[in-house]
Parts: structure tokens; C-alpha cells; sequence
């Protein structure tokens, strides 16, 4: 079923190693001694087959490892044929969870869900859509029985 196969591709496991990601910003502010950086205007990561566009990226680090990041305005994350879009997205390294808000809603071809927040587990292969809607390609409902002889 499509929608399985759109869930199932957002919460594919991270690879087992570290890949290279790729960043474009018209600014970076960087803090070392607070962990902060901030990335302004038309910021563009890329890494794998994932892209993240939007107009802000902050990211918070510790010990050399990101710890949380927050996009803000036209938040675009692409891959593998599926894309989601918000106002907002927030990742939780200590959670494990992506939290996208400001009418959030992913798409892959013809099928979409949104709602008022979609949260996502990508090591748990979980996702809630809270107050969901959308539309799914799915096999046309039979009546038990229908079609046999």
C-alpha cells in the first residue's frame, strides 16, 4: 500500500556509518563556547539522499555531536521520491524525534496526509499525525465475498 511505503521511507534507519553532509547558507553565525550555530538565508543540507531547505537552521552541539536542530520558514526535507513541508521542524537528538508543525504535510506522488503536527521516530519507525487527513492511493474496498465464485 502507498502510504505504508511513504511512512516506511521516512523511517528508514540512519546508516551505520557517518556520511558527508554538505551545507550552503548566506550566513553562519557560529558560538563554540555556547554550541550554537545559525545558518541564514536560502540554507540548503544535503546528505545522502536527503535535502533539508529553508530559511534558518540553528543547531545546538556538544562534545562535537548535534544535540538538537531547529528549521524555521518554507521548511522543504526531501528523499527517495517522498517530500514533507512545514512552517517548523525540530529534531531531539535525546528524544530520537522529528517534529514538524506549522501546517505540516508530506507528500509521495498522488498520496498526502497532514495535520496539526506530524511527530516521527525514525529508530522506532513510528510516526503520529495529529488530527490527520489526507489522501491515499488504496485498492478498491470489496464486500466480503465479493468476486469469489
Amino acid at each position: 500500500m502507498p502510504a505504508l511505503l511513504l511512512i516506511a521511507a521516512l523511517l528508514a534507519p540512519a546508516p551505520a556509518a557517518p556520511t558527508p553532509v554538505d551545507i550552503r547558507a548566506a550566513r553562519l553565525e557560529l558560538d563554540q563556547k555556547a554550541g550554537r550555530a545559525r545558518f541564514e538565508g536560502d540554507v540548503e543540507v544535503t546528505q545522502g539522499p536527503l535535502t533539508l531547505r529553508c530559511a534558518t537552521l540553528a543547531a545546538r552541539y556538544a562534545e562535537g555531536e548535534i544535540t538538537a536542530l531547529t528549521a524555521e520558514g518554507g521548511v522543504t526535507l526531501t528523499g527517495d521520491g517522498w517530500t514533507a513541508r512545514a512552517a517548523r521542524a525540530e529534531w531531539d537528538r535525546a528524544a530520537g524525534r522529528l517534529v514538524l508543525t506549522g501546517d505540516p504535510r508530506i507528500a509521495r506522488g498522488a498520496d498526502t496526509l497532514r495535520g496539526a503536527r506530524v511527530l516521527i521516530w525514525p529508530d522506532a519507525q513510528r510516526v503520529v499525525v495529529e488530527q490527520a487527513r489526507g489522501r491515499l492511493t488504496a485498492p478498491p474496498l470489496r464486500a466480503p465475498g465479493a468476486g469469489r465464485p
